[in-house]
């Protein structure tokens, strides 16, 4: 499994959850669902010490969905170096996001799976598949609806058309889990007996 590949399945697993109308029954996908931008994802991040500059419970909670996902792929140091983010970040809004990505010469206009996807400075998601000038995300605080929307209150899979609005962000995911080469078969090459002190 690539790099990108394991983040994308960790967006996967939690589609269909619902924020929170309060901070009770937070790691429920669809119970005490409401409006008040409370999430498991805030929780779990606010837990890590300088991840951000502050507790982002309550909160639009996009931007800490896609940290959340590459926390658990990667776990926390990994997933900060990823996407850039410095301690006590201010990450969790899109605006400081993309310009972790911008210093670093990793913002982009054409996206590739495992991309941040940016829309504008006001929500962002992780891309999942790409298609021509097509992509698929997965995003957090949105609805099912077409075209972006922030602010939604779930967790959904869309798609989009790219435009001139929209950047990606791109981690430097590492080949560590790149399949090596199958070996060649090369000619052996036999020493003789009087070379080798051993025969």
């Amino acid at each position: 499994m690539s790099n990108a590949a394991k983040v994308i399945a960790v967006a996967q697993a939690e589609l269909g959850y619902l924020e929170k109308a309060s901070d009770s029954q937070l790691d429920s996908k669809t119970a005490n669902a409401g409006y008040a931008n409370f999430t498991k994802y805030a929780r779990d991040i606010d837990a890590i010490p300088h991840f951000f500059n502050g507790h982002k419970q309550g909160y639009a909670w996009c931007t800490t969905f896609v940290c959340w996902c590459f926390v658990q792929a990667f776990g926390v140091d990994e997933a900060k170096r990823l996407l850039n983010l410095p301690k006590d970040s201010l990450g969790a809004g899109c605006t400081y996001a993309i310009e972790y990505y911008r210093g670093a010469g990793q913002l982009y206009s054409k996206p590739q799976v495992g991309d941040q996807v940016f829309f504008g400075k006001q929500h962002t998601g992780i891309v999942i598949e790409v298609n021509g000038n097509k992509f698929k995300t997965i995003e957090g605080n949105t609805s099912p609806s077409t075209g972006v929307v922030p602010n939604g209150g779930g967790v959904y899979q869309k798609e989009y058309t790219v435009k001139s609005s929209y950047t990606f962000g791109r981690p430097t995911y590492t080949n560590d889990d790149v399949e090596p080469a199958p070996m060649v078969n090369k000619p052996k090459i036999y020493l003789s007996p009087a070379y080798h002190k051993a025969n």
